[in-house]
């Protein structure tokens, strides 16, 4: 009986530790550069790592934009291995301080994990950035494609919020409109007078002024 009751309790024990064993992700993120010209690509990698005791899983990566290309070659884990997410960012139309999110989707209670990328695109000469770069396919469904037929508060989030989520500037009125329309350069602005409409622009106008107004 003393017998039976051991090898019960050694099994029970064994189930007990398989109920808790569970994947735990860990992070460690390597840039090559941290400040380059503006248009000089950004390269870096994520290191998963997995430090529970249980097989993790990769369900799946995205970053907030289309200028931010990633590449995973394993989405498999074993307890204590260890993977690269590399990562690409197009830094065309980019200027300052600028942060990418890379969100990593896995088995992990925790999930998903968000980490954020930040780096500083430095202006080349007196050019500026190339603006416009962000009206190209790569870049367009996420700064103009989702403004579609869109204004006021609701093109905003969709096509400036991105960039200025607080909707805080100095400018009002025909400076504005000018800005908006035409772009600037030297503080990364692109022109969005062939994308969007007149009436969207002023729609964009009256939405920054009234948020001033508040």
């Amino acid at each position: 009986m003393f017998r039976i009751l051991t090898i019960a309790l050694f099994l029970f024990s064994l189930s007990s530790a398989d109920s808790f064993a569970e994947p735990l992700l860990n992070v460690e993120q390597v840039i090559e550069e941290k400040s380059v010209l503006t248009g000089k690509e950004i390269k870096g990698k994520l290191v998963l790592k997995n430090k529970g005791d249980e097989l993790l899983k990769i369900l799946g990566v995205s970053s907030t934009c289309g200028c931010t290309t990633l590449k995973l070659k394993e989405r498999r884990i074993q307890p204590g291995d260890e993977v690269d997410l590399n990562f690409v960012v197009d830094t065309r139309g980019k200027l300052g301080m600028v942060e990418k999110t890379i969100t990593i989707h896995s088995n992990d209670p925790e999930s998903p994990w968000k980490e954020i990328v930040t780096f500083h695109a430095l202006p080349s000469g007196m050019e500026g950035a190339d603006t416009q770069a962000i009206f190209t396919p790569a870049c367009s469904s996420c700064h103009i494609d989702n403004g579609i037929n869109k204004k006021h508060e609701d093109l905003y989030q969709a096509v400036c919020a991105m960039c200025h989520p607080k909707a805080e500037f100095n400018l009002r009125g025909v400076v504005l409109s000018d800005t908006i329309s035409k772009g600037q350069k030297l503080i990364a602005m692109p022109a969005f007078g062939e994308h969007l409409s007149k009436d969207q622009i002023n729609s964009l106008i009256e939405y920054i002024e009234g948020k001033k107004n508040e």
